[in-house]
């Protein structure tokens, strides 16, 4: 490989300067800034990666090398540290490139079934066409009969309004507010502006809250696109954020297919 320059099965290839620019605006990041775990594994696996090592990463090479693990005792067979925090950092990347207000030249992402990094140029062609779809936001319904169950349910509405936003600037609308019966049988906007609706809900038993979203298609009523996100029991902002960055995540690869 050569000193400045890397490629990843991609017939262009990305200078090494240009990898740790996008290396260190990851770990700078809110998702990663105070996470020394996160951040001495993202560390590892990258440098692994540009140093061409790719037999040095295994599931027992991140126990030993990033967990410190002993050789005596440790087994991944019954120790799945490198297992579970493999997947916090997928989340964690997901989330980051997720947060960015415009689309990052270089993604760095880890498949699942794989410990190896993959660093690739975004393309852009599709871009401008996908922010002119309109987005129109509907309110999230809360399936609860709990007070904190309505209000994490509204401070999920306002996170993943502003998540989505910071992605598709203008191209996001609100549902209108209802004013009495009448506002329930108009019509939706018209005019070909909003392409899609995402709607929602929440649900809570004693073990976790099950948010539903799905994307309809406003000109044929079909839906084209929908996921269900399973967390523990937590009421608080930081768990409202992480969520609505989720969503946010999943549902920009749907829509801005070019940067996913």
């Amino acid at each position: 490989m050569n000193a400045t320059q890397f490629t990843d099965g991609d017939s262009s290839a990305i200078s090494i300067s240009d990898i740790r620019v996008a290396w260190e605006s990851i770990l700078k990041s809110p998702a990663f800034d105070k996470s020394p775990r996160m951040r001495r594994l993202l560390n590892f696996l990258l440098n692994k990666r540009v140093s061409g090592d790719v037999r040095g990463v295994s599931e027992y090479a991140i126990g030993m090398e990033v967990f410190d693990r002993k050789p005596e005792d440790y087994s991944t067979s019954e120790d799945p540290i490198a297992r579970v925090q493999m997947g916090r950092l997928r989340g964690r990347l997901r989330a980051y490139y997720a947060s960015l207000a415009t689309p990052a030249d270089l993604e760095i992402s880890i498949p699942l079934g794989s410990y190896m990094p993959v660093i690739r140029r975004q393309g852009r062609t599709e871009v401008a066409a996908a922010y002119a779809n309109k987005l129109r936001v509907d309110d999230i319904k809360c399936i609860a009969q709990c007070a904190d169950g309505v209000h994490f349910t509204q401070g999920l509405q306002e996170e993943l309004v502003h998540q989505l936003f910071r992605v598709l600037g203008a191209g996001v609308t609100l549902q209108a507010p209802s004013l009495g019966t009448a506002s329930l049988c108009a019509p939706p906007p018209t005019g070909g502006a909003i392409a899609h609706r995402l709607e929602g809900s929440v649900r809570i038993d004693e073990e976790r809250i099950r948010t539903s979203v799905r994307l309809v298609e406003v000109s044929k009523g079909h839906v084209a696109w929908s996921s269900q996100f399973d967390r523990n029991i937590f009421f608080a902002i930081a768990h409202q954020e992480e969520l609505a960055l989720s969503i946010c995540s999943e549902l920009k690869r749907f829509l801005l297919p070019a940067i996913a």
